[in-house]
Order: structure tokens, then C-alpha cells, then sequence
């Protein structure tokens, strides 16, 4: 071989160590570009969205949330409200229960119950001769007090039934419905509830379902509850669904958002995080986005848990947190909470609105107060706090059980059994010949 064949020959088996060297030149370019890339869109926090964040997070107040418990930033505020069911048939029964106030006095309950009663008895029916709405009111002691009034304006004998309770300082309302005038064993399985509702401390509240400050220690079926939490005068708001037995969604959070966001949105959105979390010690996802128009910006935060085996201790959960759109308005610490507006039936609550000539302009909606960054960062504080209690769900008591003893009739047949038997030994022992045996 010559020497121009052997450079040939040299410069062909170069080439592709050459060529593979360019190759990962250019791969480590683009890496390089990509990382770059990436901490422009997550940039590290600055030092006072940290301490932001620390002032936020450092004091956490710890809040009853159904089987169990979560901790929120110590200035938020909220509640909710609960429907039992008893019997998962056609044929169920429901009880709804919810917290109108906490450090209520006598006094309040007294003038909240007495302003409701008013306004539903101010309103006929018109299709029953302008007769009241309210049909009866009663009670049994001062801390109670049963409403029963129409449903709605008709002739039929459809009845709400309303059970109003100061238990302590907690001001708690039971509403059911009953139909075809069948109002006894709505009212009593009202009273039977009552007297198992209790004011509590989260952390000690124990078996039942915990409804902020009462713990419900009921034997019922199913629960289906919602809580609203935020901060004062914020656009920050949480809200948390609790279904105990729902089934999972076939679809996957991660799924309906792409389809939503497309539908909602036509897919103009920021996602900001996504993926597989644990949520009360069980599966869950998370889908964090942002989006905007021409006003102001918004972000959602949403967290679902997965569950192969439903139950009260296992529930489903949706947790969601927003911020940016409206804003609500100051509180002023001197006027006391409202106990009657927000849970009238729909026909007495006229006189509470303006009219809308005279109602004020909507506010402008706003940017969220908190940055990426600081929500992401109390979201997951938040989502991390919540747990089931242990002890939450106490064994369903056995129908069949005798666990009551005997009455007081049976009592005392038995004694008089026991009685006629052992006379009738003394009376064996006085015949003629005992002795002689």
C-alpha cells in the first residue's frame, strides 16, 4: 500500500471518532442551554418570599377536618357543613349538620333562634290559605329548639325539620326533610343525633366525624362534607370535599386537567407542577397551574387521593387552593357574626340584598398576593399536616347484641321466678319424713 492510500485509509477510520466527538459537543451545548433555561423559569426564591413563607408556616393552627385533622396558616378562618346518611339504598334517610358559630352565648342563640323563627313564619303560603310557613316551634331546654315549616310554598306535606343546639359555646344546626307528613321519625332520629354531638379540641376529638369544634360520634352509612377556609380579607381561599365511599374517578386528575384547561382555557396555561403525591398516608396527585387574561392572573392548586378500598377511615379527598380573581372585603371586629342570614330557606330570605340599582359596583379582580413560589410553598405545608386520627372510626355496634341488660319488667319477672322456686324447696323440706332421711 502507498502512502496516499494509507493517509486515505488513516483519514476514514478518523473520521467517525471525529464525528462522535462533535456529537457529544453538541449534546453538552444543548444541556448546558436547557439548564440555563431552567432556572430562568424556576428561579431560586428571594430572601423575603422566604420570610414570607417562615412567618406563614411557623404558626399553624390545627383544625377537626372530618376522620381527620389538618393545620392551617393561624389566621385563616372557616368551616363547614355535613350530610349523614343512614342506609345506602333508595330508601335512605339524611341528616345535614352544620356550625353556624363557635363562642356563642345563650343570649345569641336566643336572638338568632327568635329572628329566624320570625322571618319564616312572616312568609304564607299562599297555597294552603296564607296559613304560616312555619308550622311549629318548640323546646325542649334552652339549648335546644325543633323548627318545623313547609319546604316550599304547596299544598303537599313536605316538611324541613331544623334542630338548633348550643352545645357549649357552639351554636349547631341539624336539618332534615320529611314527606307525606311522616315527621315523626324524622324528628326523632333528630333527637337521637343531638345527643351524640360534643364539643372537643381537635387533637382529643376521638371516634366520629369532626366538624371543626364538635366531633359527631353517630353510627351512620356514608358522609358527604365541604370546608371553606381563607385568610381575612384576602384573595386566598381552600376548599376540601370529603366523600367517605365514593368510588375513584375512572379518569385521573392529570387527565381531566388537560381536557379542562383545553375546554376552559383553549389550553393557555402555566403549568407550574404535576405528578404523584401522598395524601393522608395514601395516593394522591397534584396538578398546579396558572393562567391569565387581560386583567389580572389566577393559579389553582388541586389535590386528589386514590383509594382501592373505600371507607369512613379512608376517604376520598379534593383539596383546592386559589388566589388571584376577587377579593373579599375587611371584617369589622365589632360587628358579630351572622347566625341566621346564610342558612334561611330561600323564602325568607328577602330584605337581606339591595336591589341591584342600588347595589355597589363589583370590585376589580386582583393578582394573587402570594407569589409561585409562596403558594407552592404553604400548599405543601398544608397538604403534609393532614392525617386520619387515630381511632377515628369506632366498631359499628352488633344489632343482635344484648348489650342493654334486662328491663326492669324482665327484672322483675325473673325474680319473681327465682322466688316462687325457692319457696318451693322450703316448702319440699317441711313434708312429713324429711327429717327421717
Amino acid at each position: 500500500m502507498n502512502s496516499a492510500h494509507q493517509l486515505s485509509f488513516s483519514r476514514l477510520h478518523r473520521q467517525p471518532s471525529q464525528l462522535l466527538l462533535c456529537r457529544r459537543r453538541l449534546f453538552f451545548m444543548c444541556l448546558t442551554f436547557a439548564l440555563l433555561a431552567g432556572c430562568v423559569a424556576f428561579k431560586q426564591p428571594s430572601e423575603q418570599e422566604k420570610r414570607n413563607v417562615s412567618e406563614i408556616t411557623s404558626n399553624m393552627r390545627t383544625w377537626a377536618l372530618g376522620r381527620g385533622l389538618i393545620d392551617l396558616p393561624a389566621n385563616w378562618s372557616g368551616g363547614g357543613d355535613v350530610k349523614l346518611f343512614y342506609g345506602l339504598g333508595a330508601d335512605h334517610s339524611s341528616v345535614e349538620v352544620r356550625v353556624l358559630g363557635e363562642g356563642v352565648t345563650q343570649a345569641r342563640f336566643d336572638a338568632a333562634l327568635g329572628e329566624r323563627a320570625s322571618r319564616i313564619a312572616a312568609v304564607k303560603n299562599d297555597e294552603m290559605d296564607d296559613i304560616p310557613m312555619l308550622v311549629s316551634a318548640s323546646g325542649d331546654t334552652p339549648q335546644s329548639a325543633m323548627l318545623q315549616y313547609y319546604m316550599r310554598k304547596t299544598r303537599r306535606q313536605t316538611f324541613v325539620h331544623e334542630l338548633h343546639l348550643l352545645v357549649d359555646d357552639a351554636y349547631v344546626m341539624l336539618r332534615a326533610e320529611s314527606y307525606n307528613g311522616n315527621t315523626a321519625p324524622v324528628e326523632a332520629r333528630l333527637l337521637k343525633l343531638s345527643k351524640e354531638i360534643f364539643k372537643v379540641a381537635p387533637e382529643n376529638a376521638g371516634a366520629g366525624f369532626a366538624l371543626g369544634p364538635i366531633v359527631i360520634r353517630s353510627h351512620h352509612d356514608q358522609e358527604i362534607a365541604s370546608f371553606d377556609f381563607s385568610p381575612p380579607a384576602s384573595d386566598v381561599s381552600l376548599s376540601i370535599y370529603i366523600n367517605a365511599l365514593s368510588p375513584d374517578d375512572e379518569e385521573r386528575l392529570h387527565v381531566r386537567t388537560h381536557k379542562d384547561t383545553k375546554i376552559f382555557l383553549a389550553g393557555d396555561y402555566e403549568n407550574l407542577r404535576a405528578g404523584k403525591i401522598t395524601l393522608a398516608d395514601m395516593q394522591a396527585e397534584e396538578s398546579l397551574i396558572g393562567f391569565s387574561d387581560d386583567t389580572h392572573r389566577q393559579i389553582l392548586f388541586v389535590s386528589e387521593n386514590y383509594r382501592d378500598n373505600p371507607s369512613l377511615s379512608r376517604p376520598a379527598m379534593s383539596i383546592r387552593l386559589s388566589a388571584g380573581g376577587m377579593s373579599a372585603g375587611p371584617i369589622d371586629p365589632d360587628e358579630p357574626e351572622d347566625l341566621v342570614r346564610w342558612t334561611l330557606p330561600q323564602f325568607a330570605n328577602k330584605g337581606y340584598d339591595l336591589p341591584l340599582w342600588q347595589q355597589p359596583a363589583s370590585p376589580e379582580p386582583v393578582n394573587p398576593s402570594l407569589t409561585d413560589y409562596e403558594a407552592m410553598a404553604v400548599w405543601d405545608a398544608i397538604l403534609k399536616s393532614v392525617r386520619i386520627r387515630y381511632g377515628a372510626v369506632a366498631p359499628k355496634p352488633d344489632p343482635w347484641a344484648n348489650i342493654r341488660g334486662p328491663s326492669a319488667e324482665e327484672a322483675a319477672e325473673s325474680k319473681r321466678i327465682l322466688d316462687e322456686f325457692i319457696a318451693s324447696l322450703e316448702k319440699r323440706r317441711s313434708l312429713p319424713g324429711d327429717s327421717d332421711q
